[in-house]
This record gives C-alpha cells, sequence and structure tokens, in this order.
C-alpha cells in the first residue's frame, strides 16, 4: 500500500516543531535548581576552593596529576602540556566571565569537590581575539588539608542556531 503523501513530512515537521521550541527559549545559561543541591556545607572548604580559579598553577595540582579536556576536545597529561599548547598557538586568557546563577560547587566527604559552570572566555591570539562560550566541569581532592586540582574539562555550547544546523544535519542522514 502507497505512504500517504502527508506522512512523509512528518519527519520535517517534527524538526520545525524543535526549532521553534529552541527558538523560544531563552540563552542556553542553564542555572542551577533551586534547592536541589546542599550549597552551604563545608563552609571552609568552600571558601578555600574559591580562591582556585581558572589558573593554570602547578603548584594546584597533585604531583602535577592534572588531566585537562580543552573545548577543542583534546586531552592535556598535566598542567605543562596544557600551558604548552598555549605557548604553541600562541594563546593567552583575556577574560573569563562566569554566567551568574550556572556555578555549582558539591563537597563530597570534605575531600572531593565538582565544580560546574557556564563561562563566557576570551583568548588572545595573533589573529585577534577568540570568543566561546563553555561549561566547566573541574574535580578537586583533598589532602594533607589542601586543595588540588584534578581535572577539568570545557564543553563548548553550541548557540540556538547552531543547535538547530546540528539538529537539521542529523534528520537530513
Amino acid at each position: 500500500m502507497p505512504t500517504n503523501p502527508a506522512f512523509r513530512l512528518l519527519p520535517a515537521a517534527a524538526i520545525l516543531l524543535v526549532l521553534a521550541a529552541a527558538a523560544a527559549r531563552p540563552a542556553l545559561a542553564q542555572t542551577v535548581p533551586a534547592g536541589k543541591y546542599p550549597t552551604t556545607d563545608y563552609p571552609d572548604d568552600r571558601r578555600a576552593l574559591a580562591l582556585i580559579g581558572n589558573v593554570f598553577d602547578p603548584a594546584l595540582s597533585l604531583n602535577d596529576n592534572y588531566v585537562g579536556i580543552g573545548a577543542e576536545g583534546r586531552f592535556y597529561y598535566g598542567t605543562a602540556a596544557e600551558l604548552k599548547a598555549f605557548e604553541e598557538y600562541k594563546l593567552t586568557f583575556k577574560s573569563v566571565t562566569p554566567t551568574p546563577g550556572t556555578e555549582l560547587l558539591r563537597i563530597f566527604n570534605g575531600t572531593t569537590a565538582i565544580r560546574t559552570k557556564q563561562t563566557d572566555v576570551v583568548f588572545g591570539s595573533p589573529h585577534g581575539d577568540l570568543h566561546t562560550r563553555v561549561i566547566r566541569t573541574e574535580t578537586f581532592v583533598k589532602q594533607g588539608g589542601k586543595w588540588y586540582y584534578v581535572a577539568g574539562q570545557g564543553t563548548q555550547v553550541k548557540t540556538e542556531a547552531e543547535l538547530a544546523a546540528w539538529l537539521a544535519g542529523a534528520a537530513g542522514k
């Protein structure tokens, strides 16, 4: 039995519905749900962790036991490896601006902490400024009474238009 031509339009209509819903949503900043996670426990540790920002200081890494994953999708085994990539591409951090309401710091048993947040990052390069928005996950461990940075990952955030194009590309396969 031949397929009704109207049914052939269903996949395209579904994609348009998803795209319309995405366009109607505000920017992709996703704020932390109020009251869902403890955010006041371990107050002294929270203050100490607040002082560890987006810095590549080997003194903050446990025996340089740091693994980073950049927004470009590369692994960096140790802060020295990540700093070397910055030198190789002649990149510098110009600014890191957290998106209000997106930072969440969770502390587990007073010895492990995971911080997530969205930030707008500007890198300086020989070709001009590079702007990107990333969602960061940073992991810390506490040893000998001191917090150390052991893992970080930045995932590039897609704009609504980029997300729509990506979804349309997947639907076209």
